[in-house]
């Protein structure tokens, strides 16, 4: 027990001076130590029925190019992630001549063989069986000695400190960084997974994407704006006077929702005429104050309309109103 107690000082002294890009490999490596093993997978996700829906993965010596194949394996065969999260925090030692026993699956076990992940350690967190949780998988080769019980109480025991000090490093990170404007905190900023999961959505964040998306669930981004922020740098909300700027984060993407004036969209003559159209001043009206034809106001405001991306006074009073509180 004593090695143990060493080893979670260790997790938690590494959780506070590790980047969040070293710190799963950091600890695993240390976890070899105690288990031996040849490769990890360290899998945050969700399974629906029979469907495995994965967040996030880290791959600990396991070939790069042989990753892709792995992920899409553990897709078409979740029953071993499943089966762990019927009994969540108890460690289970698996042969995968077992697990793909089925004549369907020998191309599987093939698979998994040459991979050299055949026997398998794995253990899922108290969250694995809700909406989402974490499994830890450890392997070692076929011809490798089989886990046994020591290492099952080991990893029943460690696991919820690994995955307590990977919150905390997670968490001490973005804290350091906070004092950068675009990672600050509140209403108008959210954190959210590379794949659009949602860690953290600000009100203001999420009223701004429910307005565009009025079916959005707020648990993952829409699609299309997800796709367009990993590769823009900045996505216009059309018709509210606003931006969503994105900024990736480790394994993460800080969002900010910034409000963009009409000045920076509209030619000073365009902001003169919308603005006197959203106080309530007629075309002939506009026209005159500013000596311009009634057609020529008339065309300015459609212009205008399209670059705002809205259709009515309406909308434009809404653009001025979120302006003025800015």
């Amino acid at each position: 027990m004593e090695a143990i107690f060493e080893f979670t000082q260790q997790l938690y002294r590494a959780a506070q001076d590790t980047s969040t890009d070293g710190f799963q490999d950091r600890v695993l490596e240390a976890l070899a130590e105690h288990i031996r093993f040849e490769a990890a997978l360290w899998l945050t996700g969700r399974i629906t029925g029979s469907q495995l829906h994965v967040h996030r993965l880290h791959a600990y010596r396991v070939p790069r190019a042989s990753l892709e194949e792995v992920i899409a394996l553990m897709r078409q065969h979740p029953q071993a992630l499943a089966m762990a999260a019927t009994t969540p925090g108890c460690a289970q030692i698996l042969d995968a001549a077992e697990v793909y026993a089925q004549p369907a699956s020998r191309e599987a076990l093939a698979q998994v063989q040459r991979w050299g992940i055949a026997r398998q350690l794995l253990i899922a967190s108290a969250g694995s069986s809700a909406a989402s949780g974490q499994w830890l998988s450890l392997h070692r080769p076929h011809g490798d000695a089989p886990f046994d019980a020591g290492n099952q109480d080991t990893l029943r025991l460690l696991m919820p400190h690994l995955i307590e000090s990977r919150s905390v490093n997670r968490a001490l990170c973005l804290r350091r960084a906070s004092s950068e404007t675009l990672l600050s905190p509140g209403p108008r900023r959210a954190v959210t997974l590379l794949d659009g999961t949602v860690l953290h959505c600000g009100g203001g964040v999420r009223e701004a994407i429910g307005a565009i998306w009025p079916h959005w669930s707020g648990l993952r981004l829409p699609a299309g704006l997800l796709a367009r922020l990993l590769s823009e740098a900045e996505v216009p909300l059309t018709g509210r006077g606003e931006t969503i700027a994105a900024r990736k984060f480790s394994d993460s993407l800080v969002l900010s929702v910034k409000s963009v004036s009409l000045s920076e969209r509209l030619t000073r003559r365009e902001c003169q005429v919308v603005r006197l159209l959203a106080a309530g001043s007629d075309y002939p009206d506009i026209a005159r104050r500013c000596e311009l034809a009634p057609a020529t106001v008339r065309s300015i405001v459609h212009k205008s309309y399209r670059k705002l991306g809205i259709k009515s006074r309406a909308q434009l009073g809404r653009l001025l109103r979120v302006e003025n509180d800015a």
